[in-house]
């Protein structure tokens, strides 16, 4: 495992269940899982403790920035490809900073997940496991 140096910092972000109210407020339900943003970086790296096998990572549209896609990664096996990885998009996501989250969208759930914009005032943190390479995300 690599660990993180004295100049990378991660960001850690809540991602949970949410429920939204009649007033269009999104309130909090259970946590299930957290999401990752590299110091500089813009995309963050996403797990769900359910599906922990996975790594899922959150890039922003370039077009809009209120919108995002998910996907998934996979190692090229053919070791002649020019491509490392291949990319797979499993949702889309889109921010509401009026809740203060983003609403995520997996293609296979039936409901929405959220995560919250804003990081855990405590999760700025240096010199703790890195938690995947976020620099061969594109």
């Amino acid at each position: 495992m690599n660990t993180v140096t004295e100049t990378n910092k991660f960001t850690r972000f809540q991602v949970f269940i949410g429920d939204v109210d009649v007033s269009g407020s999104v309130k909090k339900i259970k946590n299930v899982g957290m999401s990752y943003l590299g110091e500089g970086q813009s995309i963050f790296s996403l797990r769900l403790w359910s599906l922990s096998w996975e790594r899922y990572f959150v890039l922003p549209d370039k077009k809009n920035p209120s919108k995002y896609v998910i996907m998934t990664r996979e190692p090229s096996k053919n070791p002649e490809s020019k491509n490392k990885y291949y990319w797979n998009i499993v949702g889309n996501a889109t921010t509401d900073t009026k809740n203060g989250v983003m609403r995520l969208d997996f293609d296979l759930l039936l409901k929405p997940i959220y995560m919250n914009l804003y990081p855990e005032p405590y999760a700025q943190a240096k010199n703790v496991p890195e938690p995947d390479r976020l620099d061969e995300a594109v």
